[in-house]
């Protein structure tokens, strides 16, 4: 499942805990099986148009607020094969169960002045043979460059910079017969202006360094996805492949390769304890725009911190369900970015550690909702959390 299509469901999901709570009485949000707040059944026959919030907790960009206004054309629950909306009380359901579609316009603000605008759509096709997505979007990004030397090097204080990136997003994806494997192409456009802030080093009548940059891929992609549900899973396996050829007959200014290999394995130890692993493999071969090459995507760590020609990441995570509604979150991870320059290496291995809490907030979409405090090399870090953590 596409990262874009399973964060919109997720905070589909998570919208109707702030509607609902003014009407928490009504039996809609009551589940009768523990008497518990349960969003399930009030979301199970959504269609038609659906506001969402967006709540930004990226360290990277600061804390930020959003909306959305998402169409679902079809009930959110999804339907079976034969065409009844699923239901998983409903034992004499048979077959593979086919989310629905969804198109959106979204937008939001962070603190540090970072904004985004934009539209998508995440089509289902021949009953889940066929998924397509497709984004266009606009936004100004404020960050900071570390260098590509594993983050150690003379710029680790950070340069700021400022990314005013135009995206075009294709994909298709293919389901291989009745397997969990889906193969796909997609193709990535980003139109970019690039601006320094130097003004920390450069006397005020010289101009920050600015350039525009274009960066174009086709990608060809293996997936495979065996989870027992989008949200919150307890068993099963998501795993992937890219190979990403960026080149100028795509629109891109440089030609290089990016290759990614992914994995999130889930797994009951006992019937309350879930542990999850996730291991991830990212490099860039050739010459191509400093932000194009991996980062150490970990809870604790801002974006584009730790930047390397190579990014390898491991992170295991332990949900204890102390109750059935109320879990228990601990997480840890390790990351090394690996310096692009092969003389004078600087890789630099760093970890990450945390604890939170979840929520069990709509059973019939196996969905929990919570917040995470993750502590990285230099800082600490809220971040809510919809569904997994892992997108």
């Amino acid at each position: 499942m596409n990262p874009i299509y399973k964060r919109v469901l997720a905070i589909a999901l998570i919208i109707a805990s702030g509607q609902a709570a003014t009407a928490a009485l009504l039996d809609d949000f009551i589940d009768p099986r523990d008497g518990m707040f349960d969003v399930s059944h009030w979301l199970a026959e959504r269609k038609g148009f659906f506001p969402i919030p967006i709540i930004i907790t990226e360290p990277a960009v600061g804390f930020g607020l959003g909306a959305g206004l998402l169409f679902l054309h079809d009930p959110l629950a999804g339907k079976t094969e034969a065409g009844e909306t699923f239901d998983p009380q409903n034992i004499d359901q048979k077959g593979r169960i086919i989310p629905p579609s969804v198109s959106g316009l979204f937008g939001g603000y962070t603190e540090n002045d970072s904004w985004f605008v934009g539209g998508a759509h995440l089509g289902i096709w021949k009953n889940d043979r066929i998924r397509y997505t497709g984004a266009l979007a606009q936004a100004s990004v404020n960050l900071k460059f570390f260098g590509l030397d594993g983050g150690t090097g003379p710029s680790s204080n950070g340069f700021g910079f400022n990314i005013e990136p135009t995206i075009l997003f294709q994909e298709l994806k293919f389901r291989l017969k009745d397997s969990d494997f889906y193969a796909g192409i997609n193709y990535l456009l980003l139109d970019s202006s690039v601006e320094f802030d130097l003004s920390d080093l450069l006397p005020t009548e010289i101009p920050s360094p600015k350039f525009d940059s274009r960066s174009a891929s086709v990608s060809l992609l293996l997936d495979y996805d065996s989870r027992d549900t989008l949200f919150t899973p307890s068993n099963g396996l998501s795993a992937g492949l890219r190979a990403s050829l960026y080149r100028e007959a795509f629109g891109s200014d440089d030609e290089f390769e990016k290759y990614k290999a992914y994995a999130k394995f889930f797994t009951m130890l006992t019937d309350t304890l879930v542990l999850g692993l996730r291991g991830e493999f990212d490099t860039l071969d050739g010459e191509a725009a400093f932000y194009e090459y991996p980062f150490i995507n970990l809870r604790g760590i801002p974006a584009f911190r730790y930047q390397g020609e190579t990014v390898t990441v491991g992170e295991a995570e332990f949900r204890w369900n102390f109750t059935t509604r109320w879990s228990l979150i601990l997480f840890g991870g390790v990351g090394r970015a690996q310096s692009i320059d092969a003389l004078t290496p600087a890789d630099d291995t760093v970890y990450t550690k945390g604890i939170g809490f979840r929520y069990f907030i709509a059973r019939r979409f196996g969905a929990h909702a919570g917040v995470d405090v993750a502590e990285g090399p230099e800082d600490t870090a809220v971040y809510l959390t919809f569904g997994q953590a892992w997108y």
